[in-house]
């Protein structure tokens, strides 16, 4: 009898610390998904244009790299595989890239057309957080010549999303065209500056 009360005890201690765990990550959020201790001050000397290597020696390297490498024909029997990976310092980011977009195997129209246009890579700087009221997320798209078309980041919350963060090429309203002289630039400062400390 005495080992039943301790057990349950000791389970039920157990259980309080998660409790208490996962209430203070929603109450207070949790940050600790940025890479390399990025700061909003980090964030707003990436501008459009600047190169992969300048993004890199300021926000260091993201946790991973996306590439569409090619969109696909509704119909597309075999398509071609998207490139998602985690990365660290040592990874030849153009060099795999270069390799995704030089293969001359396309598997549909849609992805020949596509990966025509152009190389496009983004570079993902967070991740997602389990158990957590919310949480930031960053992205730093780049265009085919490895510069930076567009910083996006969000703060997800609960299945809801919020744009916090954004800076891109104007659109043309009329041919959806970018305007590569215009920038359109977005921040909700308050959210902003409690994501990314």
């Amino acid at each position: 009898m005495k080992t039943i009360n301790i057990l349950s005890l000791i389970l039920i201690s157990i259980i309080g610390i998660i409790l208490c765990f996962v209430l203070v990550i929603n109450i207070f959020g949790y940050r600790s998904n940025i890479a390399n201790g990025i700061t909003g001050i980090d964030i707003k000397k990436i501008t459009l244009g600047m190169p992969l290597e300048q993004v890199i020696s300021i926000l260091g390297y993201p946790y991973e790299i996306k590439s569409l490498a090619g969109l696909h024909n509704f119909n597309c029997k075999n398509p071609k595989p998207k490139l998602e990976m985690n990365i660290n310092e040592n990874t030849a980011i153009t060099h795999i890239i270069d390799s995704i977009y030089n293969d001359a195997y396309y598997c549909c129209t849609g992805n020949e057309e596509d990966i025509l246009r152009g190389k496009r890579v983004t570079f993902t700087y967070t991740k997602s957080v389990s158990f957590s009221k919310y949480y930031p997320m960053l992205w730093v798209h780049l265009d085919s010549n490895y510069c930076v078309n567009s910083v996006y980041a969000k703060r997800y919350e609960w299945f809801d999303d919020i744009c916090i963060y954004s800076l891109s090429h104007k659109l043309d309203e009329i041919t959806l065209e970018e305007k590569p002289n215009e920038v359109d630039i977005f921040i909700d400062n308050e959210l902003f500056n409690k994501c990314f400390k």
